[in-house]
């Protein structure tokens, strides 16, 4: 039985996923710095370029009964792999917008609203969606539904799916509403450092912007080889990281006066 406990904590989760995108915008629209413009493009960054074009070499080169790519079994070349990936395809996405599509959006509230509008969307679909597809897995484990509803799936994959719904509690929950907003300050602090080399015209802060943003999906790509298997470790980086992005941040807002 999965305990009510549980049941809040997707519902936190689900809530912080959605809540916090949106006070975003109400805060900054308050401010008189929020774009809706630079916004629509971090979502459309994000769905193009992260779910689309980097989903669609993932097919290509990810071993589907892994995590391990297809020609080899290293769990540091998976990383590799995963973190370059995401960081190319995802940064280049912003670059591009940005040098294309938000040619007269170059202040530091359009910076601003691109990260918001990129990370809110990765909240509402990583966050929010799957706390509500584990409320809906619970519900069925309860009801003693769950192998049969599930049973077009390998039974293996039904199994491991079922024991982490039994395993995570309020905490696991908690955490994951928490890497959400941490991942929502990654992609603002992201988006600002390649707004600032679009608009300085030096491509080098793109590229350190793709060096930041693999240097923690690598450690992901870690963890979901299995090399790292403390996922505590996993989310104490991500924290950790994302206090260094508000720092970043801090200090980046100063170059657009």
């Amino acid at each position: 039985m999965i305990e009510t406990t549980a049941f809040a904590g997707m519902a936190v989760q689900f809530l912080i996923s959605i809540l916090v995108p949106v006070g975003l915008i109400i805060y900054w629209g308050k401010k008189g710095q929020f774009s809706w413009k630079a916004f629509l493009a971090g979502m459309v960054v994000f769905i193009l370029f992260a779910q689309v074009l980097e989903a669609g070499l993932h097919v290509v080169m990810i071993d589907p009964t892994g995590p391990s790519l297809k020609m080899t079994d290293n769990p540091y070349v998976f990383a590799l792999y995963g973190g370059l990936a995401a960081a190319i395809f995802e940064e280049f996405g912003r670059y591009f917008a940005l040098l294309f599509f938000l040619k007269r959006k170059r202040e530091f509230g359009d910076g601003v609203s691109l990260g918001i509008g990129h990370g809110g969307i990765e909240a509402v679909l990583v966050g929010a969606i799957m706390a509500v597809n584990m409320f809906v897995y619970a519900m069925m484990i309860n009801a003693g539904t769950f192998e049969s509803n599930l049973s077009m799936f390998p039974a293996d994959q039904v199994a491991t799916i079922k024991q982490q719904v039994i395993d995570n509690g309020f905490g696991m929950y908690l955490l994951g509403g928490i890497e959400r907003v941490a991942a929502i300050v990654m992609q603002i602090m992201f988006s600002l450092m390649v707004l600032l080399g679009v608009r300085r015209g030096k491509f080098k802060y793109v590229l350190y912007a793709i060096g930041l943003h693999f240097s923690i999906d690598f450690f992901v790509g870690l963890y979901q080889a299995g090399t790292i298997k403390n996922i505590f470790i996993v989310e104490a980086l991500i924290i950790a990281f994302a206090l260094l992005s508000f720092y970043i941040i801090k200090k980046l807002k100063g170059q657009f006066n």
